[in-house]
């Protein structure tokens, strides 16, 4: 069974009732934030290394992954991609989005 620490079940029913006062029938709960398509790897099953060079090479800037977190406004975000550690400013990234946070 996963567990999640209390604060983050506090802030997630907040978010949600926050939400529903609103009256919002459907909001976002996670942002799936892709910062880059890159990959340092080459599994079969993964289609990201069928993709044309061009496409693996696009990236989103700090400023750009910010601006989605913002926009979203959603409580939580997964970063994924192609292998995202490979993203140049992937620390500076986190970093802010831990910054938006507080």
């Amino acid at each position: 069974m996963a567990r999640q620490p209390l604060g983050l079940t506090v802030d997630m029913a907040k978010y949600i009732m926050t939400q529903k006062l609103k009256g919002n029938k459907r909001f976002p709960m996670v942002l799936m934030l892709e910062p880059t398509e890159m990959c340092n790897l080459t599994c079969t099953g993964c289609g990201k290394i069928r993709q044309a060079p061009e496409v693996l090479k696009m990236r989103l800037s700090a400023e750009e992954c910010f601006a989605a977190v913002d926009e979203c406004g959603a409580p939580a975000v997964s970063i994924a991609g192609g292998e995202p550690l490979v993203h140049p400013e992937i620390v500076d990234i986190v970093k802010g989005m831990l910054e938006r946070k507080n």
